[in-house]
C-alpha cells in the first residue's frame, strides 16, 4: 500500500471514530435536548436539534414579565396623577 493510500486509511478511520459520538453543545446539553439559561437579566433557549445549536429568548421570560409588570403599575401611577 502506498504512503497516500495509508494516510487517507488512517483519516477516515479517525473521522468515522470521531463522528459517531454524541454530540455536546453547551452547559452539557447534548443532542435534541434543551435548557435554560440566564443571560443578561432574560431566560434564554439553549440547546440543539439534530446537529444544529440554537440560542434563543424565551417569550414568557420571567425576568421580562416583572420588569412589564413594574413599568404598568408606573404607569398607572402617573396616569392617577393627572
Amino acid at each position: 500500500m502506498t504512503t497516500i493510500k495509508k494516510i487517507i486509511l488512517l483519516a477516515l478511520i479517525a473521522l468515522m471514530m470521531v463522528g459517531c459520538g454524541q454530540q455536546k453543545f453547551a452547559d452539557g446539553i447534548t443532542k435534541n435536548d434543551f435548557g435554560v439559561c440566564i443571560y443578561d437579566s432574560c431566560e434564554y433557549l439553549i440547546g440543539a436539534h439534530g446537529y444544529k445549536g440554537y440560542f434563543a429568548h424565551k417569550g414568557n421570560c420571567r425576568f421580562c414579565k416583572e420588569r412589564r409588570q413594574k413599568e404598568l403599575e408606573e404607569l398607572i401611577i402617573k396616569l392617577k396623577e393627572k
